[in-house]
């Protein structure tokens, strides 16, 4: 027994005296052989001024310090990384049994400098040079840190070309018995010229790597005047994916961040959004939200398929409260920017840009980029809607693949009545191509003209169709390329009133060569047809049918000039009576029109209808009616009149 003691004895000293020659030994070559090995392999140098020091255990505790790795040679900064010192622990036990587990790594004051060049190289491009034996095929399982410790942590992100520069700081924090260690990080600087300020707080980094456990964060950005904000869990951190998040964003306009998202969007007025933002595969969810856009509000749900190519946006949405304005910037019209409209400042400033301009059309050329940048399946339902006219029942479906945009159906009431259409556009080709269709059925026009300060009594019952096909990136140059054409009834109302409050009560003096005081204008009947050929909307035909004179119309509209060319000839039904009434000419332009009586006369004494070209006008007839109503009976007495011409 004497022999095992001494034995014991014996190896329990040689590894003590083992255990000391380790203790004391200089490990300063394993640092350097280190250094060699990684500056070689990465081709930039790496400097380790501190000693290595290291205290045995079972999980020895390591300690470098003065670490940095040299920087790309095309940068000004001499080192893109910097760490005052670094501590880890390795567990012996583990390691044996072949697993590299570091139960704890600490940095302190590690500097991280990631920059571009002008030309787009990065800095953290290596070009890897392999050292010693080629490495195996097989991926070697990454060490596992149990726990990380930032201390006064920097990143700076330098990208010139991009106008891009940002500083951020981030720092682990240590948990107490009841809460958990933490991860954070300011960032401020700019993103494309636009001001960045990040506070970011979340789970500690090492947890980024517990796929199966929700990864929880708390963001706050803002972009300019863009704020927005998300709070909730990712599975999947580096892929995105399994996000469980409530989001608030609002901003002066959402077109700003287009380019910060990767994907296009809209110009428009002020807004603010919040919901639900989740992540299945290649699609992203923005469920329930609810916000305003400008003076409008909006509800509804939004899909993302980032998977397709271009990506694919799904949306079902509704409004209570639509304001119509607040999409004019969607075609190159600045929103309505009155007392108590939500407008941003480069808005404001576009609508005073508008209202000195001697033209009417809008010039600015619409941007159709987008839509060859994404494919949309829109659906928009406006309860209410707000607009310069008695809209209301808004039913909008937005299809875009291609480049190719249709709105279809696009329909909304109208002053008691409805109006249904298609618009088609093709953004392939440019400029840009595009059709309208439409069609009004039983639209009071009174009720429209009351929203302009008109007599409510001046007008009746409408009724119409038109179809024109358009050229041109903007409003103004689509109408002055325009063509088609519309043919409108109208029964009801005032003819002498209508003329005077569209005009402006100054012509009263003015119609009176055209009316008489014993004349009844009330309207039977008016038709009008208006085809139109490269912006030249010719006015073929106008004929106003009251009591006692038939009212016959002839001239042009110039859409691409926005001049006015017509005449309204006054035909007594009795030729014995108020023959001496003139015509009367509009002239002038759309800003500006001018009514002069007494010139240029069209068709004076044709007061028979047999003078009147036909017209394919008995198909409107059914558009003036209301649930079987009696409103087309003096229009079918004109409609058979011009059959019977024909």
């Amino acid at each position: 027994m004497a022999i095992f003691k001494w034995t014991a004895i014996l190896f329990l000293s040689l590894l003590l005296l083992f255990a000391v020659l380790i203790s004391l030994m200089d490990w300063n070559w394993v640092r350097d052989y280190a250094v060699r090995q990684l500056s070689e392999m990465t081709g930039r140098t790496l400097v380790i001024k501190g000693d290595l020091d290291i205290s045995w255990s079972l999980a020895p505790h390591i300690r470098l310090e003065q670490i940095k790795l040299e920087n790309a040679s095309w940068s000004e900064r001499p080192y893109m990384l910097e760490i005052s010192a670094l501590e880890l622990q390795i567990d012996l036990r583990r390691l044996i049994a072949g697993q590299i587990v570091l139960p704890e790594v600490s940095l302190f004051s590690p500097a991280i400098f990631l920059e571009k060049s002008y030309d787009g190289k990065a800095n953290w491009e290596f070009e890897i040079v392999p050292v010693g034996d080629p490495a195996p095929d097989e991926r070697t399982e990454f060490p596992v840190i149990e726990r990380l410790k930032i201390e006064n942590g920097l990143l700076v992100y330098d990208d010139p070309a991009a106008d891009t520069d940002i500083k951020a700081t981030l720092a682990s924090v240590r948990g107490t018995e009841n809460h958990r260690d933490s991860f954070t990080l300011q960032a401020k600087g700019k993103i494309q010229g636009k001001t960045l300020d990040v506070d970011l707080n979340a789970d500690p980094l090492l947890a980024l790597q517990e796929t199966e456990k929700p990864y929880k964060l708390v963001l706050d950005v803002r972009l300019d005047d863009t704020v927005a904000k998300i709070d909730g869990t990712l599975r999947q951190p580096f892929q995105l994916k399994g996000l469980d998040m409530y989001f608030e964003v609002q901003g002066p306009n959402p077109g700003r961040v287009s380019t910060i998202l990767g994907f296009p969007m809209p110009d428009l007025p002020p807004y603010r959004l919040a919901g639900e933002i989740s992540r299945y595969g290649d699609i992203w969810k923005f469920s329930g939200f609810d916000g305003r856009v400008g003076d409008s509000d909006l509800t509804g749900d939004i899909d993302v398929d980032i998977g397709q190519s271009p990506l694919f946006i799904k949306a079902d949405l509704t409004s209570q409260k639509l304001d119509l304005d607040d999409l004019g910037p969607l075609i190159g019209i600045a929103p309505d920017t009155g007392k108590g409209e939500t407008a941003s400042a480069p808005q404001k400033k576009e609508a005073r840009k508008e209202e000195k301009t001697p033209t009417v059309l809008p010039k600015d050329e619409i941007d159709f980029e987008a839509l060859k940048q994404v494919n949309a399946d829109i659906h928009l339902r406006g309860k209410r809607v707000e607009s310069k006219l008695p809209l209301d029942d808004l039913t909008m479906k937005i299809s875009i693949e291609g480049g190719n945009l249709i709105l279809a159906p696009l329909n909304f009431g109208i002053a008691s009545g409805n109006l249904r259409s298609r618009i088609e556009l093709d953004a392939s080709q440019k400029p840009i191509a595009s059709k309208i269709e439409a069609e009004i059925r039983h639209v009071r026009l009174n009720e429209m003209l009351k929203y302009f300060d008109i007599a409510d009594d001046s007008a009746g019952v409408v009724g119409g169709r038109a179809v024109f096909w358009f050229n041109g990136d903007s409003i103004a140059q689509m109408l002055a390329a325009a063509d088609g054409g519309l043919l409108m009834l109208m029964t009801g109302g005032q003819f002498d009133n209508l003329l005077i409050e569209i005009a402006g009560l100054d012509i009263g003096e003015t119609l009176v060569a055209l009316f008489d005081d014993e004349t009844d204008t009330g309207i039977n009947c008016a038709f009008v047809d208006l085809p139109t050929e490269n912006g030249m909307m010719s006015l073929e035909t106008l004929v106003v049918d009251t009591k006692d004179t038939v009212f016959l119309g002839k001239g042009t509209i110039d859409l691409a000039g926005e001049k006015l060319d017509l005449v309204i000839d006054p035909n007594p039904k009795d030729l014995s009576l108020f023959s001496a009434r003139a015509p009367l000419h509009i002239g002038g332009r759309f800003s500006s029109p001018d009514f002069v009586p007494g010139s240029s006369a069209v068709l004076r004494g044709a007061a028979s209808l047999a003078l009147l070209p036909s017209a394919p006008i008995a198909s409107l007839i059914s558009l003036l009616e209301e649930d079987g109503g009696e409103e087309n009976i003096h229009c079918s007495g004109l409609v058979e009149a011009i059959n019977e011409a024909r």
